[in-house]
Protein backbone atom coordinates (compact mmCIF):
# COMPACT_ATOMS: atom_id res chain seq x y z
CA UNK A 1 0.00 0.00 0.00
CA UNK A 2 1.35 3.32 -0.51
CA UNK A 3 2.18 5.80 1.89
CA UNK A 4 1.38 9.41 2.37
CA UNK A 5 5.53 9.59 3.18
CA UNK A 6 6.08 8.24 -0.12
CA UNK A 7 4.16 10.44 -1.92
CA UNK A 8 5.09 13.51 -0.33
CA UNK A 9 8.89 12.16 -1.42
CA UNK A 10 8.06 11.80 -4.84
CA UNK A 11 6.27 15.16 -5.19
CA UNK A 12 9.09 16.73 -3.61
CA UNK A 13 11.24 15.36 -6.35
CA UNK A 14 9.55 15.76 -9.19
CA UNK A 15 8.97 19.92 -8.15
CA UNK A 16 12.40 19.86 -7.67
CA UNK A 17 13.07 18.94 -11.26
CA UNK A 18 10.62 21.36 -12.67
CA UNK A 19 11.95 23.92 -10.93
CA UNK A 20 15.42 23.57 -11.92
CA UNK A 21 14.45 23.03 -15.58
CA UNK A 22 12.55 25.79 -15.58
CA UNK A 23 15.46 28.30 -14.31
CA UNK A 24 17.71 26.99 -16.97
CA UNK A 25 14.86 27.94 -19.89
CA UNK A 26 14.73 31.18 -18.06
CA UNK A 27 18.38 31.62 -17.72
CA UNK A 28 19.03 30.94 -21.65
CA UNK A 29 16.12 33.38 -22.95
CA UNK A 30 16.73 36.48 -20.53
CA UNK A 31 17.75 39.90 -22.27
CA UNK A 32 20.75 40.14 -19.57
CA UNK A 33 22.25 37.47 -20.84
CA UNK A 34 21.76 38.65 -24.68
CA UNK A 35 22.96 42.04 -23.67
CA UNK A 36 25.90 40.25 -21.97
CA UNK A 37 27.01 38.47 -25.74
CA UNK A 38 26.68 41.95 -27.41
CA UNK A 39 28.42 43.56 -24.94
CA UNK A 40 31.43 40.79 -25.66
CA UNK A 41 31.10 40.61 -28.96
CA UNK A 42 31.76 43.92 -29.02
CA UNK A 43 34.64 43.98 -27.05
CA UNK A 44 36.00 41.85 -29.42
CA UNK A 45 35.70 43.29 -32.51
CA UNK A 46 37.11 46.77 -30.86
CA UNK A 47 40.69 44.96 -30.29
CA UNK A 48 40.54 44.33 -33.89
CA UNK A 49 43.08 46.42 -36.21
CA UNK A 50 40.68 48.56 -38.87
CA UNK A 51 41.14 47.93 -42.14
CA UNK A 52 42.05 50.19 -44.86
CA UNK A 53 40.44 51.12 -48.18
CA UNK A 54 43.63 50.63 -50.62
CA UNK A 55 43.77 53.11 -53.74
CA UNK A 56 41.05 52.20 -56.31
CA UNK A 57 42.09 51.50 -59.63
CA UNK A 58 38.79 53.04 -61.41
CA UNK A 59 39.00 55.27 -64.42
CA UNK A 60 38.04 59.02 -64.05
CA UNK A 61 35.31 58.38 -65.55
CA UNK A 62 34.00 55.32 -63.80
CA UNK A 63 34.91 57.67 -60.45
CA UNK A 64 32.31 60.47 -61.70
CA UNK A 65 29.42 57.63 -62.46
CA UNK A 66 30.01 55.74 -59.17
CA UNK A 67 29.73 59.33 -57.47
CA UNK A 68 26.70 60.35 -58.91
CA UNK A 69 25.12 56.89 -57.83
CA UNK A 70 25.97 57.86 -54.60
CA UNK A 71 24.92 61.85 -54.59
CA UNK A 72 21.32 60.25 -56.57
CA UNK A 73 20.29 58.05 -53.97
CA UNK A 74 20.36 60.81 -51.31
CA UNK A 75 17.89 62.98 -50.93
CA UNK A 76 19.70 66.02 -49.34
CA UNK A 77 22.67 66.74 -52.49
CA UNK A 78 22.55 67.42 -55.79
CA UNK A 79 24.74 66.87 -59.11
CA UNK A 80 24.23 69.90 -60.43
CA UNK A 81 27.82 70.89 -60.04
CA UNK A 82 29.53 67.82 -61.01
CA UNK A 83 31.63 68.15 -64.31
CA UNK A 84 29.59 66.52 -67.30
CA UNK A 85 30.51 62.84 -68.27
CA UNK A 86 33.45 62.40 -70.42
CA UNK A 87 34.00 58.86 -72.41
CA UNK A 88 36.97 57.54 -71.55
CA UNK A 89 38.33 57.50 -75.06
CA UNK A 90 37.49 61.28 -75.55
CA UNK A 91 39.24 62.11 -72.22
CA UNK A 92 42.52 60.08 -73.96
CA UNK A 93 42.41 62.14 -77.18
CA UNK A 94 42.40 65.10 -75.37
CA UNK A 95 45.22 64.47 -73.54
CA UNK A 96 46.95 63.01 -76.90
CA UNK A 97 46.09 66.26 -78.25
CA UNK A 98 47.36 68.73 -75.60
CA UNK A 99 50.71 66.34 -75.68
CA UNK A 100 51.06 67.58 -79.64
CA UNK A 101 50.44 70.66 -79.23
CA UNK A 102 52.76 70.54 -76.49
CA UNK A 103 55.65 69.33 -78.78
CA UNK A 104 54.79 71.74 -81.55
CA UNK A 105 55.56 74.43 -79.87
CA UNK A 106 57.81 77.69 -81.17
CA UNK A 107 61.38 76.70 -79.60
CA UNK A 108 63.10 80.24 -79.94
CA UNK A 109 66.86 80.55 -78.54
CA UNK A 110 67.66 82.38 -75.19
CA UNK A 111 69.55 84.89 -77.31
CA UNK A 112 66.95 85.87 -80.12
CA UNK A 113 67.01 88.59 -81.83
CA UNK A 114 66.06 90.48 -85.45
CA UNK A 115 68.59 90.00 -87.82
CA UNK A 116 71.31 92.62 -88.52
CA UNK A 117 72.19 91.74 -92.02
CA UNK A 118 69.45 92.55 -95.26
CA UNK A 119 70.10 92.94 -98.66
CA UNK A 120 68.28 93.27 -102.13
CA UNK A 121 67.11 90.09 -103.86
CA UNK A 122 68.25 91.91 -106.81
CA UNK A 123 71.35 89.85 -108.83
CA UNK A 124 71.72 86.72 -106.14
CA UNK A 125 71.63 83.32 -107.35
CA UNK A 126 71.60 80.08 -106.11
CA UNK A 127 73.41 77.16 -107.01
CA UNK A 128 74.92 73.64 -105.65
CA UNK A 129 78.40 73.27 -105.61
CA UNK A 130 80.53 69.83 -104.63
CA UNK A 131 78.00 68.81 -101.84
CA UNK A 132 77.00 72.96 -100.62
CA UNK A 133 74.72 75.34 -101.92
CA UNK A 134 75.73 78.64 -102.64
CA UNK A 135 73.55 81.95 -102.00
CA UNK A 136 75.64 84.59 -104.20
CA UNK A 137 75.54 87.46 -106.69
CA UNK A 138 78.05 88.58 -109.54
CA UNK A 139 79.73 91.82 -108.36
CA UNK A 140 81.41 93.93 -111.48
CA UNK A 141 84.10 96.03 -110.89
CA UNK A 142 86.41 98.63 -113.04
CA UNK A 143 89.37 97.43 -113.75
CA UNK A 144 92.07 100.02 -114.75
CA UNK A 145 93.10 99.39 -118.94
CA UNK A 146 96.52 97.91 -119.24
CA UNK A 147 97.51 98.60 -122.88
CA UNK A 148 99.46 95.66 -123.17
CA UNK A 149 96.79 93.06 -121.67
CA UNK A 150 94.40 92.98 -124.84
CA UNK A 151 92.26 90.13 -125.82
CA UNK A 152 91.99 87.68 -128.64
CA UNK A 153 90.21 90.26 -130.06
CA UNK A 154 92.32 93.03 -129.28
CA UNK A 155 90.43 94.54 -127.40
CA UNK A 156 91.19 96.47 -123.57
CA UNK A 157 89.13 94.58 -121.04
CA UNK A 158 87.62 97.61 -119.06
CA UNK A 159 85.24 95.49 -116.52
CA UNK A 160 85.88 92.19 -114.35
CA UNK A 161 82.92 90.31 -112.45
CA UNK A 162 83.29 87.80 -109.63
CA UNK A 163 81.11 85.85 -107.14
CA UNK A 164 80.26 87.55 -103.38
CA UNK A 165 79.11 84.69 -101.50
CA UNK A 166 76.61 85.44 -98.80
CA UNK A 167 75.56 82.30 -97.41
CA UNK A 168 76.79 78.71 -97.86
CA UNK A 169 73.82 75.96 -97.09
CA UNK A 170 74.37 72.28 -96.42
CA UNK A 171 72.99 69.81 -98.05
CA UNK A 172 70.86 67.57 -95.93
CA UNK A 173 68.58 64.68 -96.79
CA UNK A 174 67.42 63.52 -93.14
CA UNK A 175 66.68 65.29 -90.07
CA UNK A 176 69.37 65.03 -86.86
CA UNK A 177 69.06 63.55 -84.15
CA UNK A 178 68.13 66.32 -82.01
CA UNK A 179 66.62 69.79 -82.65
CA UNK A 180 67.63 73.10 -83.27
CA UNK A 181 66.50 76.32 -81.87
CA UNK A 182 65.47 79.30 -83.87
CA UNK A 183 68.15 82.54 -83.01
CA UNK A 184 66.53 85.30 -85.62
CA UNK A 185 63.82 86.44 -87.29
CA UNK A 186 64.99 85.01 -90.76
CA UNK A 187 65.35 81.32 -91.21
CA UNK A 188 65.97 80.91 -94.93
CA UNK A 189 66.33 82.13 -98.54
CA UNK A 190 63.52 82.41 -101.10
CA UNK A 191 64.15 80.98 -104.67
CA UNK A 192 64.19 85.08 -105.63
CA UNK A 193 67.08 85.53 -103.34
CA UNK A 194 64.76 87.47 -101.13
CA UNK A 195 65.51 86.79 -96.91
CA UNK A 196 62.60 84.59 -95.22
CA UNK A 197 61.55 85.79 -92.31
CA UNK A 198 59.94 83.01 -89.79
CA UNK A 199 56.80 85.64 -89.54
CA UNK A 200 55.64 85.51 -92.99
CA UNK A 201 53.89 82.06 -93.08
CA UNK A 202 50.77 84.19 -94.94
CA UNK A 203 52.82 85.43 -97.64
CA UNK A 204 54.69 82.42 -99.29
CA UNK A 205 51.35 80.23 -98.13
CA UNK A 206 49.42 80.79 -100.92
CA UNK A 207 52.08 78.33 -102.77
CA UNK A 208 51.28 74.73 -102.97
CA UNK A 209 52.26 72.21 -101.60
CA UNK A 210 54.32 71.22 -104.78
CA UNK A 211 56.24 74.56 -105.27
CA UNK A 212 59.72 74.85 -104.00
CA UNK A 213 59.45 78.33 -102.10
CA UNK A 214 63.25 78.22 -101.27
CA UNK A 215 65.92 76.95 -98.32
CA UNK A 216 66.38 76.86 -94.58
CA UNK A 217 69.13 78.35 -93.11
CA UNK A 218 69.93 74.58 -92.16
CA UNK A 219 69.94 73.43 -96.02
CA UNK A 220 66.61 71.52 -96.01
CA UNK A 221 63.77 72.62 -98.48
CA UNK A 222 60.96 75.19 -97.89
CA UNK A 223 57.52 73.77 -99.39
CA UNK A 224 54.37 75.60 -99.95
CA UNK A 225 51.45 74.95 -97.65
CA UNK A 226 49.83 71.52 -97.85
CA UNK A 227 47.24 69.73 -95.10
CA UNK A 228 49.54 66.65 -94.12
CA UNK A 229 50.67 66.42 -90.59
CA UNK A 230 54.33 67.87 -89.66
CA UNK A 231 56.37 66.93 -86.86
CA UNK A 232 57.51 69.61 -84.17
CA UNK A 233 59.75 72.04 -86.67
CA UNK A 234 57.03 71.45 -88.79
CA UNK A 235 58.73 69.24 -91.59
CA UNK A 236 57.67 65.71 -92.92
CA UNK A 237 59.37 63.51 -95.60
CA UNK A 238 59.38 63.60 -99.13
CA UNK A 239 60.03 62.03 -102.70
CA UNK A 240 63.26 63.65 -101.84
CA UNK A 241 64.00 63.82 -98.70
CA UNK A 242 63.23 65.72 -95.50
CA UNK A 243 61.44 69.23 -95.98
CA UNK A 244 59.58 71.90 -94.24
CA UNK A 245 55.89 72.00 -95.39
CA UNK A 246 54.32 75.25 -94.58
CA UNK A 247 50.64 74.91 -92.72
CA UNK A 248 47.69 76.53 -91.84
CA UNK A 249 47.75 75.60 -88.57
CA UNK A 250 50.51 77.43 -87.44
CA UNK A 251 51.74 80.76 -87.69
CA UNK A 252 55.42 80.65 -88.50
CA UNK A 253 56.98 78.83 -91.29
CA UNK A 254 58.81 76.39 -88.94
CA UNK A 255 58.63 75.92 -85.44
CA UNK A 256 62.87 74.80 -84.97
CA UNK A 257 65.20 73.80 -87.52
CA UNK A 258 65.79 70.08 -87.80
CA UNK A 259 69.46 70.58 -88.83
CA UNK A 260 71.84 72.81 -87.26
CA UNK A 261 71.42 76.20 -89.21
CA UNK A 262 74.07 78.04 -90.48
CA UNK A 263 74.48 81.47 -88.57
CA UNK A 264 73.40 84.31 -90.11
Amino acid sequence: MFRTRDFVLVFTTVAFLVMAIGVTIFTKSSPASTQSKVVLADQVNSDEPAELQGHSSLSRAENLKSMREKIAASPNLSISNLPPETPAEETQEAESQLLDETDKELQLCGDYRVASRNWSPFGIQIEEVEGARIVYKEVQRDVTPDPQATSTDGSVPMVDSYQEILVQLPVRSFPAASKSCIATDVIGIANDGSLIRNSEAGVYGIFGSATLVGYALDGFPIYGSGGGVTDECGGVMGVAGYQYQISSERDTIINCFSGPPVPF
